[in-house]
């Protein structure tokens, strides 16, 4: 599929390539080479750019070995161009998907770019698009919509991902977990799915210590850092593996105590919708009437 159309254009400024003075840009889908597998979407302009994207859905990323595959690919090394680059579309924050996809080793340009982003950047091009165009942006207005959670229609606005707490401090740290939270208002974790941690920010956290629910918080502000030392003096400033940090809403609870319950070990984190942590005898039980609601069992 070749030709100049409207969003075409803006996507590809969006990812800062010359559009306007390429002479031919093809669009391929789901082209295939053996060892390496079907690519999403493919855009290319002879000795201009050439362009791999991989979409996901939600909050996922590419693995490394995925995205070094697509550019072992034969057509992808031999192009010559000096924009050559590998787009990356999902749900997940960009600034906390460009931090992981740094992580990512011995690749060239990995670009992240939010299914919000794109969705917006169709709109635009609707705008002044011709009558034939804007039909078929509206059909994928339509099909990105199923794709996106923005914030107003988030189904798991409330969720709350409950974690353990204990007296322990991170290495070179002066301050413990539970006093992080409680005297600072402040969490951190590593940004996942590595270890099963969020790779996108909840939006109420939990805590318990002591065999009980200890508080619940609304996250007011939450933010991807290498260094958290920059933010907080108590812990040894050393560059590590991506961590969210989140600023903390006053803490809030039921009136009557939580404990955790059995089937909940140690450290196991879990999430609970709001409510069943006001309802519910125990944490457990919280969890267990989440799952069944939300079709999980």
């Amino acid at each position: 599929m070749a030709g100049h159309s409207r969003s075409r254009k803006l996507f590809l400024r969006e990812l800062r390539l010359p559009a306007r003075n390429a002479p031919q840009v093809e669009v391929r889908l789901q082209q295939y080479e053996a060892g390496r597998g079907f690519t999403d979407t493919e855009i290319e302009s002879p000795r201009k750019f050439y362009v791999i994207i991989e979409a996901k859905r939600g909050a996922v990323l590419p693995t490394r070995r995925q995205l070094s595959q697509y550019e072992r690919r034969k057509q992808f090394r031999r192009h010559g161009s000096k924009s050559q680059r590998l787009v990356v579309i999902s749900e997940c924050n960009p600034d906390t998907a460009a931090m992981q996809l740094t992580g990512y080793k011995g690749l060239g340009v990995v670009t992240p770019l939010s299914w919000q982003r794109v969705t917006a950047i169709a709109r635009k091009a609707a705008r002044k698009a011709p009558n034939v165009e804007k039909r078929l942006i509206a059909e994928l207005l339509t099909y990105l919509q199923g794709l996106t959670n923005t914030a107003e229609k988030r189904p798991d606005s409330n969720w709350v991902y409950t974690l353990s707490l204990n007296h322990s401090t991170e290495e070179g740290s002066s301050i413990t977990y539970i006093e992080t939270v409680e005297k600072k208002r402040r969490y951190y974790h590593p940004v996942g799915p590595w270890g099963g941690w969020p790779i996108e920010p909840p939006t109420y956290l939990a805590f318990r210590y002591g065999g009980k629910l200890q508080s619940i918080h609304y996250v007011q502000k939450c933010e991807a850092l290498t260094n958290l030392g920059t933010r907080m003096p108590e812990i040894k400033s050393r560059e590590h593996n991506p961590c969210f940090l989140y600023y903390l809403g006053p803490p809030f609870r039921p009136d009557h105590d939580v404990p955790t319950g059995d089937k909940i070990r140690h450290a196991t984190r879990v999430r609970c919708m709001l409510d069943t942590l006001f309802t519910c005898k125990l944490i457990s039980d919280a969890w267990e009437l989440s799952k069944k609601r939300a079709g999980r069992d």
